[in-house]
């Protein structure tokens, strides 16, 4: 609809963290390309954040804070983060199974934020950081909660995987709530592990998932195809792409 209303819209710029509302541009290019087409329509978008009250008793949760009105741009917009409680019973633990049981020894591998790889955690008998990235070797606890300088540093001196969940409802594996991996982290890794269900990659709707490091020369080593475990012995290809590029 055509806004008439004197409230200007509004358009959130993502800057790293996870983003919960449906309100952000998918990149800043795409910000500013949405802001440079604006015609004047506009659509409600939800303002969602982590619910800090739950998250200082422990709990990993999103919170509802009301609606705004935001350029009609569905295809520039990040959408409205999506949890993980539509998949079925032991979906994350099947593929932490798998993880474990692909995990080499005397190889470290940082685990990144997501209800996936503390499914991980569990399976290693480990309680993980809700919101940060741990390090773990041989099946212990390496380093809890490691700053982006801790994680350069372990994965220079030894071989480290990196291990990403993909945010539901929107695709990113890389530049949301995981900025410890940045683009000389990613550099530095051995490899990258993508998990995700099967349910949330079909609710993609075929759309790729998507790296927004901050470097483009970094992003574009992802572009392609990914694998993605989905289960225990399950895996697919799945389309990977820099959320910057998504816009051409």
């Amino acid at each position: 609809v055509l806004d008439a209303s004197p409230r200007p819209p509004v358009l959130g710029i993502p800057a790293g963290v996870k983003v919960y509302s449906g309100c952000f541009a998918l990149s800043p290019a795409a910000a500013g390309a949405t802001v440079a087409g604006f015609d004047g329509r506009t659509v409600d978008a939800e303002v969602v954040d982590l619910d800090e009250e739950g998250h200082r008793a422990g709990l990993v949760g999103a919170r509802l804070y009301g609606t705004l009105r935001v350029p009609a741009a569905r295809e520039r917009l990040s959408g409205r983060k999506t949890g993980s409680s539509a998949a079925p019973p032991g979906s994350a633990e099947s593929i932490a199974r798998a993880v474990v049981a692909d995990m080499r020894p005397g190889t470290a591998y940082a685990l990144g934020p997501g209800a996936t790889t503390l499914a991980v955690g569990r399976a290693l008998g480990l309680a993980l950081t809700p919101l940060g990235v741990d390090v773990v070797r041989d099946g212990a606890l390496l380093a809890p909660d490691v700053t982006e300088q801790r994680l350069h540093a372990i994965a220079m001196s030894q071989v480290t995987h990196g291990v990403l969940s993909v945010i539901g409802g929107q695709g990113f594996v890389i530049g949301r709530g995981n900025q410890q991996f940045s683009p000389r982290v990613l550099a530095a890794l051995a490899g990258v592990v993508v998990l995700a269900t099967q349910q949330k990659l079909a609710a993609l709707g075929g759309r790729p998932l998507l790296v927004d490091s901050g470097d483009p020369r970094a992003d574009a080593a992802f572009e392609g195809h990914v694998r993605v475990v989905t289960g225990h012995r399950e895996s697919v290809l799945y389309r990977i792409s820099s959320a910057s590029e998504e816009l051409s």
